[in-house]
């Protein structure tokens, strides 16, 4: 799954926010998988701008790239989530949530160093969690 190429084709809402990528609210009982590794392309490039002063073009409107708040017993398993906007996956005032088999990559290059090119992606973060019962286990986060 990719998500659109340019900040123009990104949808907003009436006060001209940018939508999340994915947005999952009260949801019960909800399994988010693939049969083998899926990926996730949140074509953050464009978000992150140019190196280093990038995120003062799109400060704080970039979209989110897996938004989910007030879920009960979900698990995400067997993802690879490429490129976010900005939070790669948030989950807030959940109960009962399990991570695993799941893969995070927020870099420009395909280096394996965290050099300053690549930490010119800005607040991509990994998994940001609120809530209880939490389990995050086998899975992996470069940013």
């Amino acid at each position: 799954m990719k998500f659109p190429g340019k900040i123009d084709d990104w949808p907003e809402d009436a006060t001209g926010h940018h939508f999340h990528c994915m947005n999952f609210y009260n949801i019960t009982n909800f399994t988010f998988t693939s049969s083998g590794i899926g990926t996730i392309d949140g074509a953050g490039q464009q978000w992150w701008g140019f190196p280093f002063i990038g995120y003062l073009d799109h400060g704080k409107g970039r979209p989110k790239m897996l938004y989910t708040q007030g879920g009960v017993n979900l698990l995400v398993e067997n993802l690879l989530m490429i490129n976010p906007p900005v939070n790669t996956f948030w989950a807030k005032e959940v109960d009962g949530l399990e991570i695993r088999n799941c893969e995070i990559d927020a870099r420009r290059s395909d280096l394996d160093s965290h050099n300053d090119y690549d930490l010119s992606a800005f607040n991509t973060d990994g998994f940001d969690v609120t809530g209880k019962n939490v389990w995050i286990h086998d899975s992996r986060v470069w940013n």
